[in-house]
C-alpha cells in the first residue's frame, strides 16, 4: 500500500476512535469529501492496512472471563503449524491468536464462563496438538484497558483515551435475536442495520434497537478497527512485566503513564508469573527500547522484571461468536 499521508493518519486515527461513525463526520474533521473518505476506507480494507472493523465486547458482562494461553511449541513443521492456527482460528472460545518471538511461540486468549469449561476447551485443543506444545503459561485477565492510538493523529493524549473491559459483576442473558445480532456485529462492526436486519430476520429499526440496548447495558463497549500493525507502524511488542511492592496509587500512575502515551494500546491486569501487560506498536527497534527505558526509569520502584515479545503475526481478533454460547 502507498504511503500514508496526514489525511490518510487522520481517517485512520477517527475509525480507530469510532469505526461506526458516519463518514460524513469523519470527512468533515478530515477536511474531505464523504466520497473520498470512503474511497480510501475501501482502500485501506482491500489493501490490508485494516484487518477488520472490531466491534468490542465486554464479555464479563456475559458471564465470560479471559485466559491468555502462552505457548512454547516444539516439533512443528509448516503444515502442521498452519492447521492448528486454522482450528484455532474456527474455535468460537478463542478470541484473540497471535504468533511471536521471544520466550514463547504462540499467544491465544480464551473466553470461558468457568475453570471447568476452560479446561474443557483446553483439552480439546491439546487432545489434538499436545506433541506440539512444550509448554503453556495461562495468565488470567483481571481487567483489560484500550487505548486509542494517538501516534496516528500526532497528538500526546487525546482528553478521553481509555475503553475498559472485564471483571464485571452480573452477567446479562442474551434473547437469541440480541445473540443473532451481536454476531453480526462482531463480525463486522461497520454493517448497516439494514444489512445486519436482513441476515437476522429483523426490521432495521428492531436492530438499531437491540445495538442501543447492548451498548447501554455495557456490553458493546467500543467499536475500532483491527489494523495491520506491521503496515501501518512498523513493529508490535507485549511486554509481560513482573510487579512487586505496588499499592493503589502506584497502580494509578502506572495505568496513567500507559493511557498517556500514544505508542501504548492496550494494558492488562493479570494474575500470572508477571502481573501486568503493556502493548506497544513502534517503528523500530530502537523506538521501543527508548520507551522501554524511559518506563523503567519512571517504575523501578516496582518494576521486578520484563520479558518482551514481538507479535511478527495476528491471526484472529473477534470477541463473540454466537456459538460460545453453548455449554462446552
Amino acid at each position: 500500500m502507498d504511503k500514508l499521508d496526514k489525511k490518510d493518519r487522520l481517517i485512520l486515527y477517527e475509525l480507530d476512535r469510532d469505526c461506526r461513525q458516519p463518514l460524513s463526520s469523519i470527512a468533515k474533521k478530515a477536511g474531505l469529501a464523504r466520497e473520498s473518505v470512503l474511497y480510501r476506507t475501501k482502500r485501506y480494507k482491500e489493501g490490508g492496512l485494516i484487518r477488520d472493523f472490531l466491534t468490542v465486547v465486554d464479555m464479563s458482562k456475559l458471564g465470560f472471563e479471559h485466559y491468555k494461553v502462552f505457548a512454547k511449541m516444539r516439533h512443528i513443521s509448516a503444515a502442521e503449524e498452519k492447521e492448528l492456527i486454522q482450528d484455532l482460528c474456527s474455535n468460537p472460545f478463542v478470541t484473540w491468536l497471535g504468533s511471536c518471538e521471544g520466550e514463547y511461540s504462540l499467544i491465544f486468549a480464551i473466553k470461558a464462563r468457568s475453570l471447568l469449561e476452560l479446561r474443557r476447551v483446553l483439552k480439546e485443543i491439546n487432545s489434538k496438538y499436545w506433541m506440539h506444545f512444550l509448554e503453556q503459561d495461562i495468565s488470567p485477565i483481571a481487567a483489560a484497558h484500550h487505548f486509542y492510538r494517538d501516534y496516528l493523529a500526532e497528538k500526546g493524549s487525546a482528553i478521553e483515551r481509555k475503553i475498559e473491559w472485564g471483571s464485571r459483576e452480573g452477567a446479562v442473558v442474551l434473547e437469541e435475536k440480541d445473540a443473532l445480532v451481536l454476531d453480526a456485529l462482531c463480525k463486522d462492526s461497520r454493517a448497516s442495520a439494514a444489512a445486519i436486519a436482513q441476515s437476522v430476520r429483523l426490521s432495521p429499526s428492531s436492530v438499531l434497537q437491540r445495538i442501543r440496548r447492548l451498548e447501554k447495558e455495557g456490553i458493546v463497549t467500543h467499536y475500532t478497527i483491527w489494523p495491520n500493525v506491521n503496515a501501518l507502524k512498523g513493529f508490535y511488542y507485549k511486554v509481560l512485566i513482573s510487579l512487586h511492592n505496588l499499592d493503589p496509587k502506584k497502580e494509578a500512575r502506572l495505568l496513567s503513564y500507559c493511557e498517556h502515551h500514544p505508542n501504548i494500546v492496550f494494558a492488562v491486569e493479570a494474575v500470572a508469573q508477571w502481573q501486568f501487560e503493556m502493548d506497544v506498536e513502534v517503528e523500530n527497534g530502537e523506538e521501543f527500547r527508548a520507551l522501554m527505558r524511559d518506563f523503567l526509569e519512571k517504575f523501578d520502584d516496582i518494576v521486578s522484571d520484563y520479558t518482551p515479545l514481538n507479535i511478527y503475526q495476528e491471526h484472529k481478533y473477534c470477541f463473540f461468536e454466537k456459538e460460545c454460547l453453548k455449554k462446552k
